[in-house]
């Protein structure tokens, strides 16, 4: 493999990176279940205060209604407790290496990435993660990168990629944008 590395990120997953991961995950590609998910419970919650009903009922109705509102990416957080239960606590470490032409994967085992394969770069506070698609990112921890500065490397990435960086948020803080796409997403399934 010629060429010379460019940059070099990595993580060392623990449970906490890995229930970032599988929640960035989720909020990325299921943002148009998230809100019916919360429509559903908002609608429960309303029923339950101006539907006339028996108080045993309406406070069943109102604890479903909010317990699903706010329950948004439990599927996630129960699919990272899951991974982590599987591994008995042998959590890897994943080391991205970026080429001109390629980005290269190593740790449990290795992988060739043509940037092309990319489909989104998503950004918190911490961490960048680099999406191929549902189930399949590579994370870096913005404080192990070399070569650069995390914002060198994005910008590397987004030239390389064609892709744009977006910051992950939580379903509560969605906007017309990430509604839009989110529709777009939908679509293209």
């Amino acid at each position: 493999m010629a060429g010379k590395v460019r940059f070099v990120g990595s993580v060392q997953h623990t449970e906490d990176t890995l229930q970032r991961l599988f929640k960035t995950e989720y909020r990325t590609y299921h943002r148009l279940g998230i809100l019916a998910q919360l429509a559903v419970g908002f609608a429960m919650a309303a029923l339950a205060l101006t539907v006339e009903m028996s108080r045993p009922l309406q406070g069943v109705l109102l604890l479903v209604g909010c317990l699903v509102m706010v329950s948004g990416d439990l599927p996630a957080s129960l699919r990272a407790d899951k991974a982590v239960d599987s591994r008995k606590g042998s959590l890897p470490k994943n080391v991205c290496s970026f080429f001109e032409d390629r980005m290269e994967l190593s740790g449990e085992g290795s992988m060739r990435l043509e940037y092309g394969r990319f489909q989104r770069l998503i950004e918190d506070d911490g961490y960048l993660y680099l999406f191929l698609g549902r189930g399949s990112v590579c994370m870096i921890d913005k404080a192990a990168i070399e070569g650069g500065t995390p914002e060198e490397l994005k910008d590397f990435t987004a030239r390389r990629t064609g892709l744009a960086w977006r910051r992950g948020r939580s379903f509560l803080s969605m906007n017309l944008a990430d509604l839009r796409q989110a529709v777009r997403d939908h679509r293209a399934r």
